[in-house]
């Protein structure tokens, strides 16, 4: 499974798992409205910078090491590596209620999948 890095940090580099050519997290990001895409790259870029917010509304932990990133509606699901690395697995607009159950146990299964080829998890 290849990684690519989206920003680095004095406190962490945030990467996207890519999918043969597709970088998945960029692709999504690019597709957002022009405000969205500042909200949640800011987000990114502070998170790189200053480590995560303890604000539940910018960044949560889910279940099973899965963490959202927050803006608005936008999620982007990630899980964290040694060494300050945050690995992102795709974002979704967030229609109401909950994280979708599937979205969860999509990024938990790339979890799985980038720790298993890694030899660790």
């Amino acid at each position: 499974m290849k990684i690519a890095l989206i920003c680095a940090g004095r406190r962490f580099d945030i990467c996207e798992v890519v999918f043969g050519n597709r970088h998945r997290v960029t692709e999504f990001i690019d597709s957002l409205e022009e405000t969205d895409q500042k909200k949640i790259v800011a987000l990114l870029s502070y998170t790189a910078e200053n480590g995560t917010s303890s604000n539940p509304e910018k960044f949560r932990k889910l279940e099973g090491g899965i963490w959202e990133f927050k803006s608005r509606q936008v999620r982007i699901l990630c899980f964290f590596d040694k060494g300050r690395v945050i690995i992102t697995t795709h974002g979704f607009v967030k229609k109401r209620g909950k994280t979708p159950r599937g979205e969860i146990e999509k990024a938990r299964k790339l979890k799985d999948a980038y720790f298993g080829e890694r030899g660790r998890g």
